[in-house]
């Protein structure tokens, strides 16, 4: 007879017992991935660059403004304009992309530093995420760079921005040192 979904009188088979102790240990390593230090970082600058476009949320609208002023009074002509709108666009493009993006990627790497017990086959997977959030950091510091170069007066507000997220990358270098020199097959 079946109830609650065990059946009685009948023992769990060792595979379910190994499947269930597999899922404890990967919900303990998720907690304590999610619990480090690096990943309150990248939470933070998830939510510092989340409250910052909701403050520039029309930066872009704006710079297309000045564009067209710029090239009604001779000062650039359509195609530099447009070059430069363009730039602004991927920059604020990348960086809303990759905000969401790293702190994701920094739990799941952050679980090959955490359970110690790992396989290879899978610290070659956390490896390969560790490396996706470098990469995503990088390219994210030049995406602010662009924004900084075409609006150097939002300087002050984003200096906090961009020395919490210089700081997620040095502490994941320190975290995985490995990660910066991982190859990822078919990207790196």
């Amino acid at each position: 007879m079946r109830q609650s979904g065990v059946q009685s009188g009948n023992a769990s088979s060792p595979e379910v017992l190994e499947q269930e102790a597999l899922q404890k240990r990967t919900d303990a390593s998720s907690e304590l991935a999610s619990k480090h230090p690096v990943a309150g970082l990248a939470d933070q600058y998830m939510r510092l660059s989340g409250d910052w476009f909701k403050d520039e949320v029309n930066l872009l609208e704006q710079a297309g403004r000045q564009q067209i002023e710029q090239v009604q009074l001779g000062f650039h002509t359509q195609e530099e304009a447009l070059v430069k709108l363009n730039r602004l666009k991927d920059a604020w493009e990348m960086i809303r992309w990759y905000r969401t993006l790293i702190p994701v990627k920094t739990v799941s790497a952050l679980r090959a530093a955490t359970d110690t017990t790992m396989d290879q086959p899978l610290l070659t997977y956390h490896l390969g995420k560790a490396k996706l959030v470098l990469v995503s950091i990088d390219r994210s510091l030049l995406a602010w760079q662009t924004i900084l170069t075409h609006y150097p007066e939002k300087t002050d507000d984003l200096l906090d921005m961009l020395a919490l997220l210089s700081r997620l990358r040095r502490e994941m270098e320190a975290t995985l040192p490995e990660a910066r020199a991982f190859q990822r097959p078919g990207l790196d």
